[in-house]
């Protein structure tokens, strides 16, 4: 439930500002690493920290490359801290799904899904083409993926996991 209402307050204030705070996302990364340990005890920290490490890598590839804020990378290591590092890559999975299924609708909606798909091609082949410069991802309507996060993060919890791992 606390987490629920820490990615509430983030989807809020990225749906009104564009932003996830550094005042919310901080004070939970020790807040969910301080609930596993004193739970678990140093297992329990263990799994906190594997789960902040793994859900902050996952989204940091998309914020390196200009298509996501670090504020969403944080928010995801906060589910990360929280829950350990195998429901954060389910909840990773589960909001790429939503988030790929809401941005098609959207560029399919405003008649701008073709373009999109032809960036992204673009994007794509000069990430792997070394001697090429790699074209930054546009933000012209940027997602409030705060959202995303959450709605991935409550199927996680939900529904069944999409990747099983040990």
């Amino acid at each position: 439930m606390l987490l629920g209402f820490i990615l509430l307050i983030a989807s809020v204030t990225d749906i009104l500002r564009h932003k996830v705070y550094n005042w919310l996302t901080f004070p939970a990364l020790g807040l969910g690493l301080g609930l596993n340990a004193a739970w678990q005890q140093l297992p329990g920290l263990w799994g906190g920290c594997a789960g902040l490490l793994v859900g902050g890598l996952l989204f940091f590839p998309a914020f390196f490359w200009g298509g996501m804020g670090a504020g969403d990378v944080k928010l995801m290591a906060v589910v990360g801290a929280f829950m350990g590092w195998v429901f954060v890559i389910n909840a990773a999975l589960y909001a790429a799904v939503i988030g790929g299924v809401l941005a098609a609708a959207w560029l399919l909606i405003r008649g701008e899904l073709l373009p999109a798909v032809k960036r992204i091609g673009r994007f794509l082949y000069s990430v792997f083409r070394p001697h090429l410069k790699i074209e930054p991802l546009s933000r012209k309507y940027p997602i409030p993926f705060a959202v995303i996060i959450f709605a991935g993060t409550v199927a996680a919890f939900f529904l069944p996991p999409i990747l099983v791992l040990p």
